[in-house]
């Protein structure tokens, strides 16, 4: 407007309220539209990471209405310009962002630049309009420190979460984000959670139990911005995560990665860092899973919050019989193998893989509990499978999961 209609210029005074709405638009010259777009810039990058995108228009909108009328109905009319919108964004910012210690410093700051210009500036420029926007704002934000949310919390994703959580994620890995977004859409957010600061999404977090173990979690998508990144946020929604998993009884946590590299940086090596730091231990690696120079790894983490582990039912047979195979998860060219038990033996296994060879998979992977394991060890390195790992206390006390591999292209 102020390009296309210049500054604003009347020949006689502004009588009417929503024609000091509208010209507030407009300002008198270059040098006031400059400096209230400064403040505002200056204000509303303080504001709306606090506020969110809807609640800064919200506070824009409730200054310029309420400032133009108080300035309207105490001072008369004559007066343009947005340092309504100014003064309210700055001082909602200054004060937002400061320490709890540096609040009222700032509090006092404003109301003597306020008392400055209502002593010295006063008729020239608008400051009622001023004051009314400098309480709403910096009102706002006092009254949000006192009784607003003291930080980020951890709440359950919801449809209109899943677009920005979808950009985080995309942030470090845009095929995770698309089967992120694929899975969201088609399936639901069930135990997905995000954190979440006054209306924006810092990161998300979730889990899901195990199929055949009822008290074993696996960590899902788990993603921080990185704009909020180095700020123990990570750290918040993994412990938040374990306390609400413990009052469901879950004993222990499973975290599956890899080693991936990107031009030599290793993708995941924060998110290591912070499983380690939490008390997780790398249990199992199976090299070449996710492609030939990329390993699966899982971490093991014990829940402090939950319950002891209950012993498990040793199993009355030892025989396993190979029955299918399938697709491994987040692989393309890996077959799992699926099993049943059987009295006594070992059969079925050179057919199921004679046949995963046939449709083309590179490798076999084999997770069966320690004591079936134990049991067939000798025939199944005979048959070129390899230990890779256990998942510890899986089943139970002292029963884990072992993984075994086979590289379908050697000999």
């Amino acid at each position: 407007m102020y390009a296309l209609w210049g500054p604003v210029r009347h020949s006689g005074p502004i009588v009417t309220l929503p024609d000091h709405l509208l010209y507030s638009i407009r300002h008198g010259n270059l040098n006031h539209l400059t400096l209230n777009c400064l403040l505002i810039l200056v204000g509303g990058n303080l504001s709306e990471p606090h506020l969110g995108s809807a609640r800064t228009a919200g506070l824009v909108i409730l200054c310029a209405v309420a400032g133009t009328a108080t300035e309207f109905a105490l001072a008369g009319p004559g007066f343009v310009g947005l340092s309504s919108v100014a003064y309210g964004l700055v001082s909602y910012g200054v004060i937002a962002t400061s320490t709890p210690g540096r609040r009222r410093w700032m509090l006092v700051l404003i109301v003597l630049v306020l008392m400055a210009e209502f002593l010295f500036l006063r008729p020239q420029i608008a400051v009622f309009t001023h004051i009314t926007s400098a309480l709403i704002g910096g009102g706002l934000a006092m009254f949000s420190a006192l009784f607003g949310s003291k930080g980020p919390t951890l709440k359950p994703m919801e449809w209109l979460h899943v677009s920005p959580a979808v950009q985080i994620i995309a942030q470090t890995d845009e095929d995770d984000a698309d089967e992120a977004e694929n899975k969201f859409v088609h399936e639901g957010t069930d135990n997905m959670f995000v954190l979440q600061d006054r209306g924006e999404v810092l990161g998300l977090i979730g889990y899901c139990l195990d199929e055949d173990a009822p008290d074993i979690a696996w960590l899902s998508w788990t993603y921080l911005d990185q704009a909020h990144a180095g700020k123990g946020l990570g750290s918040q929604m993994l412990n938040d995560l374990l306390g609400k998993l413990a009052q469901m009884h879950v004993r222990k946590i499973f975290i599956e990665t890899s080693d991936y590299e990107e031009f030599g940086k290793k993708l995941y090596a924060a998110a290591h860092k912070l499983y380690e730091e939490f008390g997780a231990e790398v249990e199992l690696t199976v090299p070449g899973y996710h492609g030939p120079r990329e390993a699966k790894i899982i971490y093991g983490l014990d829940n402090p919050e939950a319950p002891e582990i209950q012993a498990a039912e040793p199993s009355p047979t030892t025989g396993l019989s190979f029955t299918d195979i399938h697709k491994a998860a987040e692989t393309d060219d890996v077959a799992g193998l699926r099993w049943c038990e059987t009295s006594t033996g070992l059969s079925g296994l050179d057919q199921q893989l004679s046949l995963a060879r046939a449709q083309s998979y590179r490798m076999a992977v084999l997770a069966i509990p320690s004591d079936l394991s134990n049991a067939n060890a000798t025939d199944l390195q005979a048959h070129g499978l390899k230990k890779c790992g256990e998942l510890k206390e899986f089943y139970g006390k002292d029963l884990h999961q072992v993984w075994w591999s086979s590289n379908l292209g050697e000999t």
